[in-house]
């Protein structure tokens, strides 16, 4: 009995005393400054990087820093889009990230990005081609009406990447074709429209020549 008599007191004198953490008490929060001290750079970053894409509480999808520095340089009265409630919650069309896409619309094998921005009362889908090259180029793919909702305009759009050599039905020819490039998908409700870029310019999948 002696060895457990020992063994518990040692405990009890513990808990006692109180443990040593981080912020050198379990029984306090630590302090903002702390907190600080202890998150190295890179985490921080993530987190910064989290919070510069909360607005009043909803968590949107975050974009590439390049995709954020066009679109600040190229469009800066426009806003990244946010979705509503419900085109988060069909999960049957569900992607990575339903705001933007990077793949190669052109097909000179430099990558694009697409994205989709509100602009005044609509959804503009915009392509910036060659992003990452001295040629970089925006070009507009499409443009839906947002949704208002409480006095403030969202988008029930989702974007996803139709690649390149995908086997797709054309409903006018009422044939199937390979895509020669990469295409744009905007998923709205149980609707899907195919972009492609033909003829410097991008039209639905089914108008093609």
């Amino acid at each position: 009995m002696k060895p457990y008599l020992l063994a518990l007191t040692g405990l009890l004198a513990l808990a006692s005393c109180g443990s040593d953490s981080a912020d050198g008490n379990y029984k306090r929060a630590a302090d903002d400054d702390l907190i600080e001290s202890q998150i190295d750079s890179d985490t921080k970053a993530s987190i910064d990087s989290v919070a510069r894409a909360t607005d009043e509480g909803a968590i949107l999808h975050p974009l590439p820093d390049t995709l954020t520095t066009l679109l600040q340089q190229r469009q800066p009265q426009a806003e990244v889009a946010v979705l509503t409630d419900q085109a988060m919650s069909n999960r049957t069309q569900q992607v990575d990230n339903p705001v933007y896409l990077r793949g190669n619309l052109n097909g000179n094998r430099t990558p694009d990005y697409a994205v989709q921005v509100l602009q005044n009362d609509s959804i503009y889908i915009l392509a910036f081609l060659d992003y990452s090259t001295p040629q970089a180029r925006e070009m507009k793919v499409a443009a839906y009406p947002a949704q208002q909702l409480n006095e403030r305009r969202y988008s029930n759009l989702q974007l996803r990447l139709a690649p390149q050599d995908s086997l797709v039905r054309n409903p006018r020819k009422q044939q199937f074709t390979n895509l020669k490039t990469d295409g744009v998908s905007v998923l709205d409700g149980n609707r899907t429209t195919l972009y492609l870029l033909q003829n410097n310019r991008f039209i639905p999948f089914d108008a093609q020549q």
